[in-house]
């Protein structure tokens, strides 16, 4: 049995030079390709014994939203200009999913979101952490100062490094259609940088795209007194 469902693969193999480069870019597409319409989820590897290696996979509710996708200025761009960045040419695999999908591992409760954003810290995982967030979405890094895009990224990336140790728990919930404000107890701890050390209540603010899906569109640990 065939369903809608689109997934893609590819292989994408950078001249040395370009490496650091090409990846950077491919995750920055990624980013974007989950806030696109029929977007069920988009991720960039890195082969573990040839850095210079890329392996994307991408899940499109339909064939129609893939060729949307591919039809975006950006990646018409980066196609046109592969050939800059690739040592050899781009592999791409059209997939069908066969049989019946699984049910949908989104959380219903917005409040969910939060074990799914402390699960992604504690992995260290900056993908999974940055996919809780929606395009666009601010994170307030000090008071008085949102980061967003590639700026919130390369601070996240930053703060990884120092190997910080959260726990939070949702003191508040409130929801109103598609918009959802979470009141949050945290605690963090950055052994080797105990002035980063402390406790606090933020104030989160998501929204629920149009695949049902609850995203980060602020978070603020110094929001909520």
């Amino acid at each position: 049995m065939q369903n809608e469902i689109q997934s893609a693969v590819g292989f994408a193999h950078a001249k040395p030079e370009k490496a650091e480069e090409l990846g950077a870019l491919l995750v920055s597409f990624a980013e974007r390709s989950r806030g696109e319409q029929g977007c069920l989820g988009s991720w960039i590897n890195q082969d573990a014994e040839d850095p210079n290696l890329f392996v994307f996979y991408e899940i499109w509710a339909t064939r129609k939203d893939l060729a949307a996708h591919l039809a975006q200025p950006y990646m018409k761009e980066f196609l046109a200009g592969r050939d800059a960045y690739l040592a050899k040419e781009l592999e791409v695999r059209q997939l069908h999913l066969t049989g019946t999908p699984g049910p949908a591992a989104e959380p219903a409760d917005p409040a969910e979101m939060n074990q799914r954003y402390l699960d992604a810290y504690a992995a260290r995982d900056i993908d999974a952490i940055m996919a809780v967030y929606a395009p666009g979405a601010a994170a307030v890094w000090e008071p008085g100062k949102a980061v967003s895009g590639a700026e919130h990224r390369a601070a996240v990336t930053e703060f990884l490094k120092l190997e910080p140790q959260l726990s939070a728990k949702v003191a508040e919930s409130y929801v109103a259609g598609d918009t959802a404000a979470l009141v949050v107890d945290w605690s963090i701890e950055v052994p080797s940088k105990p002035e980063m050390t402390g406790t606090g209540r933020g104030l989160d603010v998501l929204k629920k795209n149009a695949r049902g899906e609850w995203r980060y569109v602020i978070t603020n640990p110094f929001g909520s007194l």
